[in-house]
């Protein structure tokens, strides 16, 4: 079983993806995916710079990723700057550890915030979206990393809105509620046979 979990920021995602794990399974998180891509590779280093200014690397050699988003979701044309320059090898090589999970038969949860944007929901037995209201997700958002109110915005609008994503998930988490809400939905998706009928 190869569950997919997406959803937009401040949803939840992340945390029922870990959840599902810890009830059994090999978790994938495609923004660590990316950290990697980023941090392995001087060219995408090389480009992110030409793209977006020399200062979004610190003094240390290590990325300022909150500057690089502050520069990257302020216009769609930013954004898919930085999709040309790193997805295409983040998600071959997403691909690629899925289709290895798959082959050992290891039953394996993806948090991903991208998959219907990317197109690749077809690697997936079950995709699951998390929604939850805007001003929940805002509020979370803001406490959990102190971004902004525009910050925030700039990360909804260079994703699919959650209409699109609840429409075209297989199952729908809403996680307006407590944790331990989100914990009982997790032990259920943890429950589903590793081969759908």
């Amino acid at each position: 079983m190869i569950l997919g979990i997406t959803g937009c920021p401040g949803s939840g995602k992340s945390v029922l993806a870990k959840t599902v794990a810890r009830y059994g399974g090999n978790l994938i998180d495609a923004d660590e995916i990316g950290r990697e891509v980023v941090e392995g590779n001087s060219s995408i280093i090389d480009a992110l710079v030409d793209a977006f200014g020399e200062d979004i690397i610190r003094s240390g050699g290590s990325l300022d990723r909150r500057l690089l988003a502050r520069r990257v979701f302020v216009s769609s044309e930013a954004t898919e700057k930085l999709n040309g320059i790193i997805h295409p090898r983040l998600i071959s090589l997403l691909v690629e550890r899925i289709d290895i999970l798959r082959a050992r038969g290891v039953r394996t949860v993806v948090d991903c915030a991208l998959i219907f944007e990317w197109g690749i929901e077809d690697v997936f037995d079950i995709v699951v979206c998390v929604q939850a209201e805007l001003e929940r997700r805002v509020e979370r958002i803001m406490k959990r990393d102190g971004r902004t109110r525009a910050e925030i915005e700039g990360f909804n609008t260079a994703q699919l809105p959650e209409a699109e994503k609840v429409r075209r998930a297989d199952l729908v988490v809403t996680n307006n509620g407590s944790l331990e809400r989100l914990e009982a939905f997790a032990r259920m998706l943890s429950l589903l046979p590793d081969e759908l009928p």
